[in-house]
């Protein structure tokens, strides 16, 4: 694909002329790899360069090359000369010596190692290499003492090596090492005759060779690397690798999202597009696109689908080749081709979309969008990443790999452990690893495989989940038997509420809505985690379900985490409830002590319905008459000892809690079902995603970004997080902007003092706060659109996140900017500071949740510290044993490791997802992962129809699987550890091998259903042809193995107590 079909033809030219000019460039705000192959695509498309691109490892380089290849650049990959053993690669030397010569527009690619590692010097190789040519006087000894000296040796064989030569009579075949096959050359005394070039495979076929013959040496002395040794009009870009200095002769292209300095840097905002959760969203946005002008492009392998549902949605598009505003321009790709990343730019009105973005949407919106994230999240594995293997501990993942066992291709994931063991995983059976999340700098030690060292662990952390199962279960049980108070259903009063809102409610609004008044209708107590963005409705949300239990009869407590907070509520509810006879009262610091006790009077009489307040209302003395629903506010900021505080009030009250980043806590409850969650992901119309730069400090950055938005009569917020220093640095900005009225407000101030200087700034007679971050807890700031935080590098992700909330509720175009100091940024900081850049939509703080969780390494689940005790074993196996031994406790099992039943299924079945239906590796991982740990058909039905709609039909390995997983799950149920076929002379046997644990009632189920079925030890048989004789293929005879193995669990529910 062109790149101007996105972006135009004329688009970043700038940046070719830039190059040319200045011979450095310095890019920020790429959000992704296709965005920088996009970028060097439109930079060639006006001056085609010889370049070398420098990038990570080697999985970066692998894909960066593909999007390349995407965007119409042709790259050629180099490695180091040697390899291992210190023998000279010819296919290496030859891409050197390609990339070298220099007078050619190619463009190389390579990982950091390659660029570290020593060549040699290509002028040595010049001047030491031998040139043979036709009619070439030659003394031929003296041609064979150079050939030595320059490391060839006499090949013994007709078949040369790269490096060798060999002389018959008049002939001298002679192998150069950079070449692709070896030269024949014909003697007539002392001259060359002639030189022929032969084939590397059949030495009789040989062609005439035009020209000199190069002979380059295969022993050096002098090396270099490749930064020392680059020609001069070869462009170098480097692709996020801030540690490297070029020479000053190099021309430069860097890519980073840390600029040291604003010289020859531009700031372009090609920004990620997140997964939208349901197709109205998604064309929501894309006809908010397409009214605004945009011009849109999709690559998809599905064309007529497509446009289908955009002729069925009057959305316009074009199949031609050309880029049209306000329309979707359709690119067909191929079945085996990898879809490229999404990106937008809003500055250029352009986006590019993929089928990843709309297949994998469900018309209906089912609300299992927070089940599959959390899935999404434990699930994505890379090759390089540390798993943890249920049974055999940490690991290294290496990737994919293929063997053929008894003529029949598996498919296994390989990982390696301590001392270099490997471990071959089958791929039904990919559910027992799971990521190990852990912090930089503290990598875990690999396990030693068939040792007692992983056992221990294990035993020890089963302790753990357990006693924490045990508290966590009593506490959601005590909540479950409580019969809470069903709620009737809406009257008119409520209604005339819901009609008197003055916008329109989001498709997400009216989700949460629903599904919080059908908790209140229900006789359970409500548990709810609300997670919207900020300004994306929640409040309104939250009234509503207040003004439902004030309907009733119903007290309603809304605590907020910070006085100022409440005051605000509390303006908020007294306006939206006018006219409704509500009766409202705050509870905070800021009022006397004879109002508060006034109000706790009112409080225990009935004759208040709603209290705002901080966690004052927490306190022993406070009293309700009636309390029926408890309103959480930006929940992040209560600690756990907090929130359950309620619980202890009263196990029947029901819990609402908002928040626009859900801590890591709270979020491991949600995925496993301790917790409903609904999410607002839909902005209300007309917000624009804030503009994110992370910059590195300094005063002329400073001074720009506050006037920029003074002469737009805006606000700006400064956040500088030092109490001690925070009044030495407003004087600092008060000289630099002389025109800004600055105010300063902390956490040290008297709460009136605070409260005032606030005021002032909300009412506009400030016009620059400068604060610490006591601002960040959801105090409305509506003219503020230019948050600037100092020393971003010091702050955690949710905060960050929850900072930049703070701007950009109007509709005015907002900015943020996180400024770093220090040169050098640890690479934990620089993992946060990328994120808060990619999470540039609105509507992402689910997905910076969940990068807080991988980053911080997920909170320990009841204690109050965030940052886990779990590093010995890794998250997410973590919460799987916190899982199991909920479940455990839940169905009356006691604590004793009760082994998990591991299913081996070891049958002559070719059941796996082939490359050419899901390109891109990471995500086959992750779907064999889903599949295996699936623990029930429905789940699996469903799984089965999400790839349907992804990927198009399922080819027969991909059927075969799930017959595979369904008689898996059939075997987990009915106690068979091992299902086999044992071929012998005459005959195929079906051999079930049984735990210990089931019983002579239960084996008489499966002979129910045939009995045929001969009992041996412990083991059951069948012969082949007596399970299905006609079977026309494998799927057929496997499920039918599966009905007959679930006779075997007919009898299990009589055990249960």
């Amino acid at each position: 694909m062109q790149p101007s079909l996105l972006v135009g033809t004329k688009t970043h030219r700038e940046l070719d002329q830039l190059l040319g000019d200045k011979r450095r460039l310095i890019i920020s705000g790429t959000s992704n790899e296709t965005a920088k192959a996009l970028l060097v695509g439109s930079v060639y498309s006006f001056t085609p360069r010889a370049s070398l691109t420098v990038t990570e490892n080697n999985n970066n380089t692998e894909s960066l090359s593909h999007w390349f290849h995407f965007f119409g650049v042709e790259v050629e990959r180099l490695h180091p000369i040697e390899n291992e053993n210190e023998e000279i690669v010819p296919e290496s030397l030859q891409a050197f010596l390609r990339f070298m010569q220099g007078d050619h527009t190619q463009s190389f690619i390579c990982d950091r190692d390659t660029w570290d590692a020593p060549f040699p010097k290509y002028e040595d190789l010049q001047k030491r290499k031998l040139i043979l040519k036709e009619k070439q006087k030659i003394n031929f000894t003296e041609v064979v003492e150079t050939l030595i000296d320059l490391g060839y040796s006499h090949g013994e064989d007709i078949y040369l090596n790269p490096g060798e030569y060999r002389r018959t009579g008049d002939i001298f075949d002679i192998y150069p090492i950079q070449s692709d096959n070896s030269f024949r050359i014909s003697l007539e005394f002392d001259a060359v005759e002639n030189i022929l070039s032969v084939d590397a495979d059949d030495l009789s076929i040989t062609t005439q060779w035009d020209g000199p013959l190069e002979i380059f040496p295969v022993l050096y002395e002098h090396t270099a690397s490749l930064k020392d040794q680059i020609p001069k009009d070869h462009l170098l870009i480097l692709d996020d690798q801030d540690d490297i200095e070029p020479s000053l002769s190099s021309m430069v292209l860097r890519f980073t999202s840390f600029p040291e300095s604003q010289e020859n840097h531009i700031h372009l905002r090609y920004l990620s597009v997140l997964k939208f959760y349901t197709l109205t969203d998604f064309l929501n946005d894309v006809r908010d696109k397409l009214q605004q002008d945009w011009s849109l492009v999709v690559v998809t392998k599905r064309i007529d689908e497509l446009r289908a549902i955009c002729e069925e949605e009057h959305i316009p598009f074009t199949v031609k080749n050309e880029q049209r505003k306000g329309a979707i321009t359709l690119v067909g790709a191929e079945r085996d081709d990898l879809l490229p990343h999404s990106l937008q730019n809003p500055d250029l009105q352009c986006a590019l979309l993929t089928d990843r973005e709309i297949f994998s949407l469900k018309k209906a919106g089912k609300n299992r969008s927070v089940q599959k994230l959390a899935l999404d999240f434990i699930t994505s594995l890379v090759p390089g990443d540390f798993v943890v293997h249920m049974e055999h501990g940490i690991g290294h993942f290496e990737g994919m790999t293929q063997k053929d066992i008894d003529g029949t291709e598996r498919e296994y994931l390989e990982l390696t452990y301590a001392e270099g063991d490997k471990l071959f995983v089958p791929v039904d059976q990919a559910d027992k690893l799971s990521k190990f999340v852990h912090e930089e700098g503290n990598e875990p030690v690999l396990t030693r495989l068939g040792t007692n060292e992983w056992k221990k662990v294990t035993q020890k952390m089963h302790e753990e989940t357990q006693k924490i199962a045990a508290e966590l279960l009593d506490l959601y049980a005590k909540r479950a038997k409580a019969r809470g108070y069903s709620y009737g259903e809406d009257d008119k009063e409520m209604k005339r509420f819901d009609e008197a809102f003055p916008y329109t409610e989001t498709p997400g609004q009216l989700k949460a809505i629903e599904d919080i008044k059908s908790d209140m209708e229900n006789d359970h107590p409500m548990d709810r985690l609300v997670c919207g963005d900020v300004g994306f409705g929640k409040t309104e949300v939250a009234m509503r379900a207040a003004f439902k239990a004030v309907r009733d009869g119903k007290q309603v407590a809304v605590v907020a985490p910070i006085t100022i907070l409440a005051a605000q509520h509390l303006e908020n509810f007294k306006k939206r409830m006018e006219g409704f006879s509500v009766r409202i009262e705050v509870m905070s610091r800021f009022r006397t002590p004879a109002q508060q006790k006034e109000t706790i009077e009112k409080l225990r009489k009935g004759d208040v319905d709603i209290v705002i307040g901080t966690h004052r209302l927490l306190q022993p003395d406070i009293e309700f008459l009636n309390l029926g629903l408890v309103i959480v506010d930006e929940e992040q900021r209560f600690g756990v000892q907090q929130k359950e505080r309620f619980k202890e009030m009263r196990a029947n009250v029901d819990i609402l809690t908002l928040t626009a980043t859900p801590i890591p806590r709270t979020l491991n409850l949600g995925p496993h079902k301790l917790r409903d969650i609904s999410t607002i992901t839909t902005p209300p119309p007309g917000r624009l995603p804030i503009i994110t730069e992370v910059r590195k400090y300094s005063d002329a950055l400073m001074k720009q970004a506050i006037e920029y938005e003074l002469k737009r009569d805006g606000q700006v917020y400064v956040l500088h997080n030092r109490v001690e220093t925070i009044d030495a640095f407003a004087d600092k900005l008060r000289e630099l902007i002389p025109k800004g009225k600055f105010v300063v407000g902390h956490g040290q101030l008297k709460p009136d003092e605070l409260e005032k200087r606030i005021k002032s700034f909300k009412e506009g007679e400030h016009n620059v706060l400068v604060s610490s971050t006591i601002i960040e807890n959801g105090i409305d700031l509506p003219r503020a659109n230019t948050l600037v935080v100092n020393a971003a590098e010091c702050f955690g992700l949710s905060q960050l996140y929850q900072l930049r909330g703070r701007v950009g509720r109007s509709k005015t175009q907002a900015h943020a900017y996180f400024l770093y100091h220090g040169a050098k940024l640890k690479d934990d900081a620089r993992k946060r500071l990328r994120a808060i850049v990619e999470a540039c939509e609105l509507g992402s703080g689910f997905q910076v949740a969940m990068r807080d969780l991988e980053i911080r390494g997920a909170g320990e689940i009841l204690g109050a510290s965030q940052s886990g005790t779990m590093h010995t074993v890794g998250v997410s196996h973590y919460l799987r044993m916190l899982k199991a031994a909920v479940e455990d406790l839940k169905s009356g099992r006691k604590g004793d490791i009760e082994e998990e039943i591991n299913v081996e299924i070891l049958l002559p079945v070719q059941a796996m997802i082939p490359s050419y239906y899901i390109p891109d590796e990471q995500e086959r991982i992750s779907v064999y992962q889903k599949l295996a740990g699936s623990e029930d058909e429905k789940i699996l039905k469903e799984f089965e129809d999400d790839l349907k709609a992804e990927f198009g039909t399922l080819p027969d390995n991909v059927n075969n699987l799930f017959a595979v997983l369904r008689l898996k799950i059939a075997c987990r149920r009915g106690g068979v550890v091992r299902v086999k076929m044992e071929e012998s002379a005459d005959k195929k046997e079906i051999v079930l091998t049984l735990h210990p644990s089931v019983t002579a009632k239960e084996i008489m189920g499966i002979l129910k259903v045939s009995p045929q079925w001969r009992i041996s030890g412990s083991a059951l048989k069948i012969t082949f042809d007596q399970l299905l004789p006609k079977a026309k293929n494998d799927i057929e005879w496997v499920e039918e193995l599966a009905k007959h193995v679930e006779g075997l669990e007919k009898t299990k529910p009589a055990k249960k107590k």
